[in-house]
Parts: C-alpha cells; sequence; structure tokens
C-alpha cells in the first residue's frame, strides 16, 4: 500500500541507539516510508533500542531479537517469515487485517472522509475514486469517501483498474490508455481521490495526455504527501498528511509495551491524518456563477479579519437577497454559513498542528474573543476546542 522508494535509504547501523541492556528490535518494512522510519527512530533513541533493518533483505534468516516492527503490504514473502519468529510484532498498516496482529496504524476512515469534505468544500458534484488494487486500506478509504458524498447528495464513480483490466495486460501503458479514456468520459468539473500518490501521480498524466485542464476540469487528490512526488509534477499534487512518523513512533510504543507483557488491545490504534496539503491539482471551486466565485474568494481572502457580511455584498456588488440566492443555486452553504465553515476549518487545524492557546487561535481565525469560539465550536463541532485537540471528536 506504499508508494516506491524514491532512492535506496541508508540501513539503520544498529549501534547508532545501543545502549547498556537495549532491546533488540527488527524493522522490516514491505516499502518504505522514511517517516515511519524517523518516528521508530525517534522511541528507540529515547528508549534504548537496538535497531536492525535491512531494507534488500527485511528479515534476515541470522536475526535473532525481541520484537518486531513491521509493515504487511502485498509482499508475502515477509509474512512468511516473520510468522515463524516467537516475538512481539506490531504491524503499521492494515493491509491484511485476517492476519490477527496488534496494530497501528493510520486512520483510513478518517481519511477517506477528509478527502470528501475538501472537495464539497469547494462545491464539487462530480466524484470519482481511483486505484489499482483493492487492497483493505484502500477500500476502507473508499468506502470513507463514498458515504461522505452520498450523505451530501451525490454518487461515486468508481475507477479501478483491477476490475475493469479484463483481458488486457497490465502494464503502465495499457492502464494510462484505460484512465485517459474514461477520465474523458466522465463529466466535469469532476473530483479525483486517489488511493495513494503513486495512483494520483498516474490521473495527473492521463488528465495531460488527455488534454484536461487540472484543476479546472479535473481536481486530484492523493494520499501521503509524499513531497518528493507531490512537489514536483508538472502541477502539484494536493494530498492528505497521513502523519507516519507519529505512526512509527506509537507502534514502536504499542511494541515496548508488549515486550513488557502488557495485554495487546483488541482494536487497532488509530492515527487520524494532519490534514490537507492543498497544492495546484485543487486550487480550485466548482463553481459556474462569477459573483459566487468572487463572493468565496473574498470570504477565503479575508476570513480571519472581523469582515461582516455586508463587506461580502459590496464587494462583489450584489444585494443580500440576491447573492444568497445565487448561493443557494450554486453552492452547498449560504454566505454567512460559509465564512463560518472557513474560520471553523482553520481553527481545527491550528488545534490540531499547534499548541496556541484558544485566545490566540481565535483572534487568527476571525472568531475575535475565546468565548466566541468556544460557543460556535461547541454548536457546530460538538466538542470543545480542548476536547479537540485531545481527539474527543467523534471518528
Amino acid at each position: 500500500m506504499m508508494p516506491p522508494m524514491p532512492s535506496k535509504p541508508t540501513p539503520l547501523v544498529a549501534s547508532r541507539y545501543e545502549t547498556s541492556g537495549g532491546r533488540n528490535i527488527l524493522l522490516a518494512l514491505s516499502w518504505y516510508y522514511p517517516q515511519i522510519h524517523q518516528g521508530v527512530a525517534r522511541f528507540a533513541r529515547d528508549h534504548g533500542w537496538n535497531i536492525s533493518a535491512d531494507f534488500d533483505d527485511p528479515v534476515p534468516s541470522h536475526w535473532n531479537g525481541d520484537g518486531v516492527l513491521t509493515l504487511l503490504g502485498t509482499r508475502q514473502d515477509i509474512w512468511k517469515r516473520l510468522r515463524r519468529l516467537d516475538v512481539p510484532i506490531v504491524d503499521l498498516a492494515e493491509s491484511r487485517p485476517a492476519i490477527k496482529l496488534p496494530r497501528v496504524t493510520p486512520d483510513n476512515v478518517a481519511i477517506g472522509r477528509m478527502a470528501a469534505e475538501h472537495f464539497l468544500e469547494r462545491g464539487y458534484r462530480n466524484f470519482a475514486f481511483f486505484h489499482r488494487k483493492g487492497l483493505n486500506v484502500s477500500r476502507r478509504r473508499r468506502e470513507a469517501f463514498q458515504q461522505k458524498i452520498n450523505e451530501a447528495g451525490h454518487d461515486l464513480i468508481m475507477l479501478s483498474w483491477k476490475h475493469e483490466q479484463g483481458e488486457r495486460n497490465d502494464t503502465v501503458e495499457q492502464r494510462h490508455r484505460w484512465l485517459k479514456r474514461r477520465l474523458a468520459q466522465l463529466p466535469k468539473p469532476l473530483a479525483v481521490f486517489a488511493s495513494r500518490d503513486v495512483e494520483a501521480v498516474e490521473v495527473v498524466d492521463a488528465c495531460s495526455r488527455a488534454e484536461l485542464s487540472i484543476p479546472d476540469e479535473v481536481a486530484i487528490l492523493g494520499v501521503d504527501n509524499t513531497e518528493l512526488i507531490c512537489d514536483f509534477l508538472r502541477v502539484p499534487l494536493s494530498s492528505i498528511e497521513v502523519n507516519w512518523e507519529l505512526v512509527g513512533y506509537e507502534g514502536a510504543a504499542l511494541l515496548d509495551r508488549l515486550l513488557c507483557d502488557q495485554t495487546a488491545p483488541a482494536d487497532p490504534i488509530y492515527i487520524r491524518p494532519t490534514g490537507v496539503i492543498e497544492r495546484r491539482t485543487t486550487d480550485s471551486l466548482a463553481v459556474d456563477h462569477p459573483k459566487v466565485v468572487a463572493a468565496l474568494r473574498y470570504l477565503y481572502d479575508h476570513a480571519n479579519e472581523a469582515i461582516s457580511m455586508n463587506d461580502v455584498f459590496k464587494h462583489v456588488g450584489m444585494s443580500r437577497s440576491g447573492l444568497e440566492k445565487a448561493f443557494r443555486e450554486h453552492f452547498i452553504r449560504a454566505p454567512a454559513e460559509e465564512l463560518r465553515h472557513i474560520r471553523l476549518t482553520r481553527a481545527k487545524k491550528m488545534l490540531l498542528r499547534t499548541d496556541k492557546n484558544v485566545k490566540t487561535i481565535a483572534q487568527a481565525t476571525g472568531f475575535e474573543t475565546p468565548h466566541n469560539l468556544c460557543r460556535i465550536f461547541k454548536q457546530h463541532v460538538g466538542v470543545t476546542p480542548k476536547q479537540y485537540r485531545q481527539g474527543g471528536e467523534e471518528r
């Protein structure tokens, strides 16, 4: 379920973390994420672990240690070797749920919902989901995405190479021809959610071949925020930041508890995504009314300020009733609701990504006072800002 390595990583040298009496831990990843590596390394440094990581031979036959952190993907050889070991094992993904292991994994349900919300906020009504293989991770992201889209009254178009391949060879060229044709057929403007960044790249390439404008005709969102991929495409790719480093750190923390003979949790531990890192592929609004677009741009540009609806009406040169009618016909929220939504979204991001206090966040997001922020947050989110920061919101 993971993107290919941009370059071969330098193996961790065990002695780097070596301390007297340290645990000997194996890091066996079917695909390499540097963020996972960083999270595990941070825990290892703080707890005196010795880490073994050989990316040419993920499970060396000579290895003899205390525990394993793995990421089981489609590779069968890793699990065939790991299951022979009589040590605690923690999996860092839910690609293969039939294998009963303790897990710390990205919250793929939250990832799917976040993708849907990102597109719905921009007024899209046509949606597609693209993946190459139907792994459990992809399925959970797709189901959560589809549920949110359906709740908003829209349908989802599946672009699944695995199901539509038919008699064609499974080659990049065949897949790109198929994807180019399918994208050209679909209604526009179209919002495409790809299961991973590496699959989103294929959508970008297919749009280029089909001469479809990104993001005006097709907006594209990936997952993983792989910067070496996202920042260097012809059109830079928007992507959901999964927070793989925290997955690695918390996976190591769970393994540490198992090594101390604590009981494994019955359910996976889910790490929620950090948020959408927006780049050019979703930097558009799927709205065909110029005054509504102008109003939305004004709201996005000035939401952090103490603006009123009168400022918006004056900016676009329309009456209150005229603009509100245009919003009802061409957008999903009224102007005042959209302003509140923008401010709440920004406050949520600051609560999750910073340690700033409520007063500072209220001033930075246009709520002006902590009282206003807390009152509106509780009314529309269902929890207080403090509870949201601590993870008290519903998954």
